[in-house]
């Protein structure tokens, strides 16, 4: 959500008299905030275009979206096991 030009002149009125120290701690934790949210995009506008791609291939299968966004997301599973996870997953809802 876009703050307004007269938004941002407040929260810099809240900042503007503080020191260098505190400055630059605000900026750290903005930016490392900045960063999350870029990454929590990116996911999500990956999780769409993997579920563009994969409704495409496969039509008629509904795919859980909730699944989608667990694909790759733990390190110490390869992407292999995510793959073999999701199919068994799939194959297991198709049959019930």
């Amino acid at each position: 959500m876009a703050k307004t030009p007269e938004q941002l002149d407040e929260l810099l009125k809240l900042v503007r008299d503080e020191d260098i120290a505190t400055l630059r701690a605000l900026e750290r934790r903005l930016h490392s905030l900045l960063e999350q949210k870029e990454r929590a995009e990116a996911i999500r506008r990956q999780g769409e275009t993997d579920r563009d791609e994969l409704s495409k291939r496969c039509p008629n299968v509904p795919i859980d979206p909730d699944l989608l966004t667990l694909v790759g997301i733990h390190p110490e599973n390869p992407i292999k096991e995510d793959k073999a996870l999701i199919r068994g997953i799939i194959a297991r809802r198709l049959t019930d």
